[in-house]
C-alpha cells in the first residue's frame, strides 16, 4: 500500500480546535481530484484560485491594475484577464506587481473565509502556490499532492493538449513536485489509482481527528 507521510508532531485535537489544512501541488498532480473527495465527505474547501478570480473584480484591485499597466485592461470596467495575461506572461516584472496587487486581496478573502467556518474542525485551503506566494502562514498543516515525473508529463499534456516541449516548459517554470514533497506535513502519492489516493486520504483524516504524535 502507499505510504501516507507525517512529519511532524501534532498537537492534540478536541472539539474546540479548528485547523486549517492547506493542499497544494504542482501542475497536473491532482489537487482537483483530493478537493473533490474532501467535498463529497462533507468538509469546507476554500479554492485560492477561484478567490482570485474574485479578486479581479475588487474595485481596488481595478484601480491599482490600471493605474500599473494602464486602461486598456479594462473592457466595461472589468479586468480583461487575456488582455492582463498577456502583459504577465513571459514577464517576470510584470507578474510581481500583478501578484504585489492581488495576492494581499487573495489574502483578505481567506482569513474572511476561515473566520466564517471557525467552528468547523477541518477547513481545507486548495491553493497551487502555497509555497510560492508565501501564503503557508494562513495554513496549520499542509498536504502536497504528488506524482511521478513521467505521469505528471503525461497527464499535462493530455489535459492541455501540449506537445511535450510545452508541457515540459511548464512543468519547469515552477516548483517541482519533489521540492514541494519535501516541505509538507503530509504527502498524497497520486500517481496510481484514485482509491489509493482516497485511502492516503482518509489515513490523514483519521490523523489529524486522532492528533497522533507518531510516524507510522
Amino acid at each position: 500500500m502507499l505510504a501516507v507521510y507525517d512529519k511532524i508532531v501534532f498537537k492534540q485535537f478536541n472539539g474546540d480546535d479548528n485547523l486549517n489544512i492547506g493542499i497544494t501541488g504542482s501542475i497536473a498532480c491532482g489537487k482537483s481530484t483530493v478537493s473533490d473527495y474532501l467535498i463529497a465527505k462533507g468538509y469546507t474547501i476554500i479554492d485560492a484560485d477561484k478567490l482570485g478570480h474574485v479578486a479581479l473584480t475588487s474595485d481596488d484591485v481595478k484601480r491599482k491594475l490600471a493605474e500599473k499597466f494602464g486602461d486598456e485592461i479594462l473592457e466595461n470596467n472589468e479586468i480583461s484577464r487575456e488582455k492582463l495575461g498577456k502583459l504577465v506572461f513571459g514577464n517576470d516584472d510584470n507578474l510581481k506587481i500583478l501578484n504585489s496587487i492581488i495576492h494581499p486581496k487573495i489574502k483578505e478573502l481567506i482569513l474572511k473565509l476561515q473566520e466564517e467556518h471557525k467552528d468547523e474542525d477541518l477547513v481545507f485551503l486548495d491553493i497551487a502556490l502555497l509555497y510560492e506566494a508565501n501564503f503557508v502562514d494562513l495554513v496549520e498543516k499542509v498536504a502536497v499532492v504528488y506524482v511521478d515525473e513521467d505521469v505528471q508529463l503525461e497527464r499535462l499534456m493530455t489535459r492541455n493538449f501540449l506537445s511535450k516541449e510545452e508541457a515540459l516548459k511548464r512543468i519547469e517554470s515552477q516548483m517541482s513536485p519533489q521540492e514541494k514533497a519535501s516541505l509538507g506535513d503530509f504527502v498524497i502519492n497520486n500517481s496510481y489509482r484514485k482509491e489509493d489516493t482516497f485511502q492516503q486520504i482518509d489515513e490523514i483524516l483519521e490523523k489529524l481527528k486522532r492528533g497522533d504524535k507518531q510516524n507510522d
